[in-house]
This record gives structure tokens, sequence and C-alpha cells, in this order.
């Protein structure tokens, strides 16, 4: 049974003729017949070509933060589109918004605009390899830190046994294209084994240039670090001269107005915002504390783009960051993601479903399997079938999260008490729907 109706379905054939596969991103595509076509958002709902409402915990992948077209973030683009957006020089709007940024996260020193979570990783990364001379990084398996070839390794989505033992792990392509040579400089291991990390760093410490991890992994379930995992990584970046680069393109303005330092209490020495950064409108940044930003203030290290730090992008990244520091929308974050968390926990213990509900109120994920994964492979045994059985029930009914488990649910401050309620309802009906 199709989840589009008559108008989406008209709107998706023309989508296909223009577009391969009818989408701009690959992840978009959930089938011929099974793709949505949007027509707008108001808040913490979506709706498609047929002006069906869903309740949105998709959330773009994460960057709606405050609601979708939340008015003070939309008067703040358009104020600043109808005074120029591109100019290729430094713009009243985009110091201002790098002062918010920079009290919104204290440990940040000074940072570079960029455009999305793919440049922001991908510039961090060069950074690292330019300011300590060494090419090897070490990445997690699980984690997705954008689309370019640097860390494009044993990401989401690849099957576990792939990857190897995991006392010394193969670092996995994740798409044709990326050139055999890049593989030689990636080093992975499984999320959350400072011990294997301390073993890598024994052998190779002086050829690591840098660690890249999400704090939490937001394409894999919303898994959380261990007790001393993060701070082990730091470290051993100490310790060995390397650079920490934090991946906070999902977490950054989502899972605390700090970020993960504020989180978790580890400061890195870079870290990639992007996402919730701009509630929707794209914009990140590479921020970062410390002799490593000399690398870019001396020259030699190129970090560029025509787009970067345009007037949309930071008015959009003032707003949103300087509404979130008044707290308020934090407190809904918090009061709606535990009530959703605690209330499916409950729905699934009483229908007797072994699950996890794991990760922060505006960012968590469900592993339906016994026990608690810790990493990427612990989540290999997850229900992949009831979960997209479960979700695309959800989805008819009209509350839409994303029907691929490795993908958190995500929240915006625009969702409700009601909202709440709405979807615990949906998700019972769905679950016994799907029990069969």
């Amino acid at each position: 049974m199709s989840i589009q109706g008559p108008e989406t379905a008209a709107w998706f054939d023309r989508a296909y003729a223009a577009m391969v596969n009818g989408v701009s991103s690959g992840w978009r595509y959930w089938g011929r017949n099974e793709t949505l076509v949007l027509s707008r958002g108001e808040g913490g709902y979506v709706y498609d070509s047929d002006g069906k409402r869903y309740i949105d915990y998709h959330c773009g992948f994460g960057p709606i933060i405050l609601g979708h077209g939340d008015p003070t973030v939309a008067s703040a683009v358009a104020e600043a589109a109808a005074a120029g957006t591109t100019f290729a020089f430094t713009q009243e709007r985009e110091v201002v918004a790098a002062e918010t940024i920079k009290q919104a996260v204290p440990w940040v020193e000074r940072l570079r605009f960029t455009n999305t979570g793919t440049e922001a990783t991908m510039h961090a990364v060069r950074l690292a390899r330019g300011v300590t001379g060494r090419d090897v990084v070490l990445k997690f398996e699980g984690t997705y830190h954008g689309a370019h070839d640097y860390v494009m390794y044993s990401t989401p989505g690849k099957p576990t046994e792939a990857f190897g033992s995991p006392y010394r792990p193969l670092p996995i392509p994740m798409s044709s294209g990326m050139p055999d040579v890049v593989t030689s400089l990636i080093r992975t291991l499984p999320y959350n084994d400072l011990e294997g990390a301390q073993r890598l760093f024994a052998d190779y410490g002086r050829r690591i240039a840098a660690v890249v991890v999400e704090p939490m992994l937001g394409n894999a379930m919303g898994i959380e670090p261990v007790d001393g995992f993060l701070q082990g990584l730091r470290d051993l970046c100490d310790a060995n001269d390397a650079i920490l680069i934090f991946d906070e393109v999902k977490t950054g303005f989502r899972i605390a107005v700090g970020g993960a330092a504020e989180a978790y209490g580890v400061v890195p020495d870079l870290a990639a915002f992007a996402k919730a950064l701009g509630n929707g409108v794209p914009v990140a940044a590479i921020a970062g504390r410390g002799p490593v930003l000399d690398g870019w203030a001396k020259g030699g290290i190129v970090q560029a783009g025509t787009y970067s730090g345009n007037g949309i992008a930071v008015a959009a990244a003032q707003a949103t960051v300087t509404k979130l520091m008044t707290g308020e929308p934090m407190a809904r974050l918090d009061r709606v993601g535990h009530a959703l968390m605690e209330g499916t926990a409950k729905i699934l213990a009483e229908h007797g479903v072994a699950a996890t509900v794991q990760g922060r109120p505006a960012m968590f994920g469900f592993y339906f399997g016994a026990g608690t994964p810790h990493d990427y492979r612990g989540v290999a045994a997850h229900d992949e079938e009831l979960y997209e059985k479960l979700v695309m029930g959800m989805i008819r009914r009209g509350v839409m999260p994303s029907p691929d488990a490795l993908e958190p649910w995500f929240l915006c401050a625009a969702h409700s008490d009601e909202d709440v309620a709405t979807t615990l309802q949906v998700f019972e009906e769905a679950l016994v729907e799907a029990l069969g």
C-alpha cells in the first residue's frame, strides 16, 4: 500500500522525470511509490502535496531545532536577503554571528563559516593534517562525517562482517569512486573502544594527524560514549600531539546549546558544526582553539568558499543560536523528548518487545534486540523488519520518523505535549499492527 496520495504521486512522477530517481540526495529515495513530496512545513509538522499533515520527527535529518518556518529566523533571513547576500568580503552579520557562537560555546576561540557539514569536516581534517604534517586519520565504525573521501569509511549501512576483526579492523569505503590510495590513510576502530585506540597510538602515534569522532552516534541509533571514552581520546591526542576533532554536525546546538563539551565535559581542538546551527538554512562552521588555528592564520592551508559566511546563512545562525540561548527551547525539548523516550519504552515493554531507547531527549534512537549496544557492531542483531513495519505504519497514520532505525528521532522545540500523546497512541497502534 503506497503512502503517496494522488497529488503526491503526480508530483513525484514529475520529480522522477526531472531528477535522478526523483531526488537530490540518494538517502531521500524510499522507493517509486513510497517517496513523499512535501509542500510546506510549519512548527513541528510537515505537509505533503495532498495536504496530509505529519508530526515531523525527521526534521530534515536534524537541522530543524526551533520548528519549521520559525518566525524569528524567517524574519532575520528575509532582512538579510533584502540587504544583499554574497559579497566575498567579511560582513557585519557574519561578525555578530561568530561572536554569538563563541558566547554559546565558550571553549571556542575563533571560527570560520562554511556551508555544509561535509565541508566543515573536510576542512577540519585538512587543517589537522596541514598543522601536524601527518596523514593518518582515525575514525570509528558507524560514524558518518560527510560525503568526502577523507573519512567515508566503515559508515552506517555497511555490513559489520566486512569490517574484519575488531582488534585490527578493515576500513571499508562507502562508495565506488573513492581512490584506493586514500584507504591507506585511514584507521578505523569500533566506537567506544578506548583500548583499541591506545593500541593504535602505540603503533602509529607519530603518524596520526587527527582523531575524528561523533561524540554521540548521529547515524547509528544515538549510541552515547561510555564513561571515559571521550576523555581517553583527549588524553591520547594530547600525549601524541594529534588533533581531536568533534563532528558536531548533528549534536551541536541540539543535545545542548554548548554541544558535546557541555553534555560530556570533554573539549576538542576543532569541531564541525552545521544542521541545527541554522534551523534548516544551510550554514556550517569550523570552530577551534589553540595553536591549530595558526594553520589558517599563517596561510598555506586552504579553506575557502564563495558562499561561506553569506548573509542569509549567518543571519539564520545568529537568530537560531540567540533563541536557543534563552533556555526556553531546550527546556521544551527536554520535557517532550523525555516523555517520548519513557512512553515508547513503556509501550515496547508492555508488548514484550526487547528494545533499548537511547540517546538524548532532542535526539534519540531505538535498538530492537536484547541488551544495549555500545558500538555499531552491536546493532547487527537489530530487528530491522519489525522497526520498518512499525515506522511505516506510523507514517500512514501521520507521524513521521525515519524508517531507517540508524537515524535517530529528531525533535524540535515546536513539538507539544499534544504531539507526544498523539505519537504514543500511534506508536502503540502501529506496533500492534507490525507484530501481527
